[in-house]
């Protein structure tokens, strides 16, 4: 499979607590945003298609090929290509790739 190009998975790590105030409760930080990249090859891609060659009734706009990956899940943000915030709206496990539908937004 040729991957050209990448995708972030973005996680929000947990806030720590930085100190307590006077009556003992906790004050917490800034969750720090961690990018993961993922190589795959994303192109477009329609509700329309996905309903007609897969039988999915999801919303996409994209649709991305990449290797088995534990970080990709349902309703995870994505980002790709700068242009803003992706979300993935169905995973299609196979042997040894996934088929990721992504949706703009």
């Amino acid at each position: 499979m040729r991957l050209t190009k990448t995708m972030y998975v973005i996680d929000k790590s947990e806030r720590e607590v930085i100190d307590l105030d006077p009556l003992g409760n906790p004050i917490y930080g800034e969750g720090e945003i961690i990018y993961h990249p993922i190589r795959c090859e994303i192109e477009p891609y329609s509700s329309e298609l996905a309903r007609t060659r897969l039988g999915l009734t999801v919303d996409v706009t994209h649709r991305a090929f990449c290797y088995p990956n534990d970080l990709l899940k349902l309703n995870v943000p994505i980002k790709y290509d700068g242009s803003g915030n992706y979300k993935i709206t169905e995973l299609l496990r196979y042997d040894k790739h996934y088929e990721v539908l992504i949706k703009k937004g």
